[in-house]
């Protein structure tokens, strides 16, 4: 079952429906009883639902969001509201007050608050993945049910990643991504999904035969987990499907299909619903901002610049500073667009989803007038007495290997030279100086005239015109 069932004791799930124990209404006395008790069953009705979306979504009524969405269900919640029994009423100073239980049907209120909770996240993307075993050639292979997964939840307003993308562009195995989610969760993250939705399918066929007629009991199932991306926190995981029919063919695709669908629609709402939930409350949200290219001066400023915009209304929490890139967490009134805005004057917006904004250090003005450039520095190489293009891409891949992580490589070739220029972010770790490039070099037969803190000339030995 999945894991944000109601959390409220007057509210359970049973057999498809949400029923509410203890919803109560009041309305005055004015003449007619009947009247009066018509009216107090009316407003236990929207108590009733109210309780179902504060149980759903624990702690939205703190939230600034919390009567825009009222405003948008209550009305028609109300008319899903079935079987209301009084169970108890007392009349004091005029007023009716009445006490009651109904049930409202699960995947008809679902349907309705679902939506606005999707797009009031900001419809959060999603990546589908159907958990596929390597066929026989041991090649990974992609499920033929993926695109619908997928499918199910572009139509439930979620945007969408394509897993083959993560496949393709990391030349990723998925296959047993149910179970072990570590690459899938890192190439999910590179692609800025919000969401990871991973289903596993299996199935059989028995072979029957009978008075001269053969036929096959096939059978099938799924299973749907949701987990958030950037926390790998689990949203929700639905119920085993299962299902099974006879016939002359051995496939089970049909029932895996329907099985998808089943446990895809039993936690599609949950899961917004799970994430809406973990939002900080009184219209405060979390957005996580990643800064890549930035220099230490850079990182002491933005910070302050973020917290002087946010104000007392929120926060900032610096989450690391690695390899030129800074990670913070804004938490506040604004959402992620809004805080995509005001970066724009100061980094250059990359990507842009519901919980996070990827950028890319650019310059801070001063008050004062001058302009401080998110700091880089440059070793620019020469190395005369090259060959040829290839020769000149060989010395580049073993810089880049020297250089790792640290620093961004780039070659150009003019026979016979190539022009190399290293770049780095200032005060990034494992920085190597242009003396110790120097000495790299001359490691590959390279001969060095000169060397400066942001040159290095040099010439290729072992090959004479």
């Amino acid at each position: 079952m999945y894991v944000c069932a109601p959390a409220y004791p007057s509210v359970r799930t049973q057999n498809g429906n949400y029923y509410i124990d203890d919803a109560q209404g009041s309305a005055q006395i004015t003449g007619d009883t009947s009247s009066a008790r018509e009216e107090a069953r009316r407003t236990a009705y929207g108590d009733a639902v109210e309780q179902l979306i504060s149980s759903l979504i624990p702690g939205i009524q703190e939230k600034a969001s919390y009567r825009v969405i009222l405003d948008k269900v209550l009305s028609p919640a109300t008319g899903m509201v079935k079987n209301f029994r009084i169970s108890s009423e007392n009349v004091y100073d005029g007023v009716l007050t009445v006490t009651g239980s109904c049930s409202i049907s699960e995947k008809s209120f679902d349907g309705l608050l679902g939506p606005q909770i999707i797009s009031l996240l900001g419809n959060p993307r999603v990546m589908a993945v159907v958990d596929q075993p390597a066929n026989k050639d041991k090649k990974p292979s992609v499920s033929p049910y993926e695109p619908q997964l997928k499918g199910i939840f572009e139509k439930a307003g979620y945007s969408t990643v394509d897993a083959n993308q993560a496949r393709t562009q990391f030349n990723l195995d998925l296959s047993n991504s149910y179970e072990d989610t570590t690459k899938l969760m890192a190439a999910a993250r590179a692609l800025r999904a919000d969401i990871i939705i991973i289903a596993k399918t299996a199935s059989s066929a028995a072979k029957r035969s009978a008075y001269g007629q053969t036929w096959y009991v096939s059978s099938g199932s799924a299973q749907v987990k949701a987990l958030q991306a950037r926390t790998s926190d689990s949203l929700g995981t639905s119920s085993l499907q299962r299902g099974s029919q006879e016939s002359k063919s051995s496939s089970a695709g049909g029932i895996i299909s329907s099985s998808i669908n089943k446990a895809a629609d039993e936690i599609i709402y949950k899961i917004a619903y799970a994430m809406a939930s973990d939002q900080p409350s009184g219209g405060i949200v979390r957005v996580n901002v990643k800064i890549t290219e930035a220099s230490f001066n850079y990182i002491q400023r933005i910070g302050g610049i973020f917290r002087s915009w946010v104000g007392s209304a929120g926060d900032i929490f610096d989450r690391g500073f690695e390899n030129g890139v800074i990670e913070l967490d804004v938490v506040s009134t604004k959402t992620a667009k809004d805080i995509a805005a005001f970066l724009s004057g100061y980094a250059e917006i990359q990507a842009l989803t519901a919980q996070e904004v990827y950028a890319r250090a650019g310059v801070i003005r001063d008050d004062t007038g001058p302009v401080v450039q998110a700091n880089t520095v440059k070793i620019a190489i020469t190395v005369d007495n090259i060959r040829n293009h290839k020769d000149a891409q060989e010395l580049e891949n073993e810089l880049k290997k020297f250089i790792g992580s640290a620093g961004k490589v780039e070659n150009s070739y003019a026979d016979p030279t190539a022009s190399l220029t290293v770049t780095y972010t200032e005060g990034a770790p494992g920085m190597r100086t242009a003396q110790e490039i120097s000495s790299f070099l001359q490691e590959q037969s390279i001969n060095i005239d000169s060397v400066s803190d942001n040159t290095i000339k040099g010439w290729k030995r072992g090959w004479l015109w």
